[in-house]
């Protein structure tokens, strides 16, 4: 295992610690979620950056990197949702989305045994997010806030969904001649 691999793995890791830190009762548990929360923000660029300035990008990097990214918003906003700070239908927005790409990257891998690279839009969608999320762990703000801030996340996120769905259609043609 390489290391931006480790570090992917690393951020999936980090998925239990931050939610069992963000429902505890110490003081300032939210702070301590939100720099666990940045951590894995932090590791997720570091492991990019490593894995295409030495190329070690890798089949099993370009699962489990969005995996780890994914698998901490989805932790993030299931918490705030629970807590009460975010509206349910913001999370399950994003959880529908993630299953509809899950889907279509499990037929795209079952067929060609390869899957669409990040893009500029999923990119965008997980640092909008991030902003989103950590604002609304450590700041009180309004509703009409959140909604603001959460809505130019999913246009990002559907962006990014956009662009998925016709790479994968792309090298779905293309693995057909």
């Amino acid at each position: 295992m390489n290391l931006p691999n480790a570090l992917s793995l690393f951020r999936l890791l980090l998925v239990p610690v931050y939610l069992k830190v963000f429902f505890s009762e110490v003081p300032n548990a939210g702070l301590y979620a939100t720099a666990i929360f940045v951590l894995a923000g932090v590791t997720d660029i570091v492991d990019g950056y490593i894995a295409r300035k030495y190329n070690l990008i890798t089949l099993l990097g370009r699962i489990l990197d969005p995996l780890a990214d994914k698998m901490m918003v989805t932790a993030a906003l299931c918490s705030l949702s629970i807590a009460g700070k975010l509206p349910w239908a913001i999370t399950a927005l994003y959880i529908a989305k993630e299953m509809l790409l899950l889907l279509g990257s499990a037929v795209l891998y079952k067929r060609i045994k390869d899957m669409p690279a990040s893009n500029k839009w999923g990119k965008s969608a997980t640092v909008l997010l991030y902003i989103a999320i950590i604002g609304t762990i450590l700041l009180p703000l309004p509703e009409a806030v959140k909604k603001v801030l959460f809505g130019l996340c999913y246009i990002a996120v559907f962006g990014a969904l956009y662009v998925y769905v016709t790479q994968g259609v792309r090298l779905l043609k293309e693995n057909k001649k």
